[in-house]
């Protein structure tokens, strides 16, 4: 396998660093550290990439479609059905505390920026972008155009979208 590009980015803080890599068959994202201050990973093409190719990791655990009921929250990050081994999870949930707006999303997915008909306001409600049917989703909650949450994984969006506790 020969690699196409490789970004590696890493913050002021000292316990954020991502990491990224995409190859001609099979792009991956590999995300570690604290993630709710600076949420820009969802606007890099490399994380958007390995969303399209479902393989997408947080702190070690690999998002995938589980059944179990075990909730972990690790740094940040709140990560839902996570398997009896720790390694991988349907759900990762992360409240954002940095500035994302609904403009740089727009920017960023365009028309495969799709909004869930739930509010009539046009720059408040839940937006998602899911490249695969049935497949990997990530799910941005908006307030007046600013993103406060994001939900990364496998679910309907009302299982994606409650509340974390």
């Amino acid at each position: 396998m020969t690699d196409t590009s490789i970004a590696h980015a890493e913050s002021k803080a000292t316990t954020n660093t991502t990491h990224s890599k995409a190859n001609a068959t099979s792009a991956y994202y590999n995300y570690k550290g604290y993630a709710g201050q600076d949420v820009s990973f969802v606007l890099d093409k490399h994380f958007k990439n390995a969303v399209k190719a479902e393989n997408v990791t947080f702190n070690g655990i690999k998002l995938k479609a589980t059944t179990s009921s075990k909730n972990v929250k690790k740094y940040d990050q709140y990560f839902r059905n996570v398997s009896k081994d720790g390694k991988t999870a349907s759900l990762l949930d992360l409240n954002v505390t940095g500035k994302m707006t609904l403009d740089q999303l727009n920017k960023t997915y365009g028309k495969d920026l799709q909004k869930v008909n739930n509010q009539k306001h046009n720059t408040t409600g839940i937006y998602f972008y899911q490249p695969n049917s049935k497949g990997m989703t990530v799910w941005f909650d908006v307030d007046n155009g600013k993103v406060d949450r994001v939900v990364i994984g496998y679910s309907t969006v009302k299982q994606a979208m409650k509340e974390s506790k």
